[in-house]
């Protein structure tokens, strides 16, 4: 996961923008908690850093998640019992990359009171980020007026990333930067930030949350099992990436018709990549 690198290259200047304490000195813990028999798509927590008398636990959201409190009450009794945080203090922490609000605790006073702490990046101070190369790619998730007040601090971004210390590193931080933008922006605008900026307009297609959004819909379509249900869960999701790119709902399930009885295995493709125009005119 972007996120994740970019974490780890620098996790204190991280902290400083969304206002989390990391200790000076902090390394990557376990990950792969004990959890396979009871649900195996839990068993992984996101980032868990462990440094002094600390652990800081960190779980990175696309978007809100209603159940997020739950599975954090999971991972905080499963990080309790691993050696290397056995006697620390265990702090957690949710960051929310795109839209919703998410829970931060469980009550169910007297016998159960569970909280942690979750953060908005769209809370986070574009100019604060963008004061250093590192944490630069998070501006991109900050609250905006217009659509052209993000292309403009895309551009900036960009510019900022190639100041990174090493070639690696500037690649790192811009592919961070075009997953974290193909969150919140047209893929449109995205590209013409590209363009402009002398870079190949196709590299949104090899950003992590792009590809996620491609396999989300196949995956959930396949595992129906059913050609009924790998029909539903494939509409829903071109449905789905047809208004993230800005398409009028009005259109969006006559073209999602259009794509799946064209073809229903490239359909979420052509949603998250086709030329707009050709993608609305098949919904008049």
């Amino acid at each position: 996961m972007a996120s994740k690198r970019i974490v780890n290259t620098s996790p204190a200047r991280f902290g400083k923008v969304f206002g989390i304490a990391v200790p000076k000195q902090v390394r990557p813990g376990a990950t792969e908690l004990n959890l396979a028999e009871i649900h195996a798509d839990r068993r992984n927590a996101d980032l868990v850093l462990t440094g002094g008398d600390r652990v800081v636990h960190l779980e990175f959201q696309h978007r809100a998640d209603p159940a997020m409190a739950d599975r954090m009450l999971i991972y905080r009794s499963l990080l309790r019992v691993e050696p290397a945080c056995a006697g620390k203090e265990i702090q957690q922490h949710v960051i929310v990359l795109g839209k919703g609000t998410s829970p931060s605790q469980i009550d169910e006073s007297p016998d159960l009171v569970f909280t942690f702490e979750t953060h908005y990046a769209r809370d986070v101070d574009p100019a604060e980020a963008l004061a250093d190369p590192l944490t630069a790619p998070w501006a991109i998730l900050a609250a905006a007026r217009s659509d052209a007040e993000r292309i403009a601090r895309l551009e900036e971004i960009l510019r900022a990333v190639t100041s990174a210390e090493s070639e690696s590193l500037v690649r790192d931080l811009t592919m961070t930067t075009l997953t974290f933008a193909a969150i919140t922006m047209k893929r449109e605008d995205i590209e013409r930030v590209l363009r402009e900026a002398g870079m190949p307009a196709d590299m949104i297609r090899d950003t992590e949350f792009a590809q996620e959004l491609i396999d989300e819909g196949r995956v959930e379509g396949l595992a129906e099992g059913r050609a009924e249900g790998r029909l539903f869960s494939t509409r829903s999701n071109v449905v789905r990436l047809l208004r993230h790119r800005g398409v009028d709902e009005g259109r969006t399930d006559a073209i999602a018709a259009a794509l799946i009885e064209q073809d229903i295995d490239t359909a979420a493709e052509r949603a998250a990549f086709d030329d707009l125009t050709e993608l609305t005119s098949l919904g008049e």
